[in-house]
């Protein structure tokens, strides 16, 4: 579908009051850039397991912009980290992430259970509180989410120091 009619087709079903929950980003969707990808993608296309250090960590690892991760917020030594500060969520480790947040506690990554991490909710907007993450930028695109979700569907596996 073309960037305008997918955009104006959203608009009528808002305007029509079809959708009466929040809706997400409402920006044009943009191609991703293949030099955005996550380093070693071609080895999780090839079939092999997803890696945490090698095709989350990076995902994570990116600063704030439309494309944005999660070490601006989320990474205590960053100047602002916000979203640490509010929750308690520190994603600068993976121990760290195991450990979640105030709202979500060890809840943030079931192993096995993508679709009951708070993780992949937050990054979908479907969390029960609070809005989609990266909060106030655009949102990770669907590839980047399915990664996420096959990382946790293959154990969530990785050191708690990556």
């Amino acid at each position: 579908m073309k960037k305008k009619a997918r955009a104006s087709l959203l608009g009528a079903l808002v305007l029509a009051g079809c959708l009466d929950g929040p809706v997400g980003d409402l920006r044009p969707y943009q191609e991703e850039d293949p030099a955005d990808a996550a380093p070693g993608a071609s080895d999780v296309e090839a079939g092999g397991p997803v890696s945490f250090a090698r095709d989350i960590r990076p995902l994570m690892n990116r600063p704030n912009g439309p494309r944005a991760g999660c070490k601006e917020c989320h990474y205590p030594s960053q100047p602002n980290p916000q979203g640490f500060d509010l929750t308690g969520l520190d994603l600068s480790s993976l121990g760290a992430l195991r450990k979640g947040g105030v709202s979500t506690g060890r809840g943030i990554v079931v192993a096995g259970q993508p679709d009951a991490s708070a993780l992949v909710q937050k990054l979908e907007g479907t969390y029960a509180r609070g809005v989609r993450m990266p909060k106030d930028r655009g949102p990770w695109s669907v590839d980047e989410i399915a990664l996420v979700r096959r990382w946790i569907l293959e154990g969530a596996k990785g050191a708690d120091d990556e």
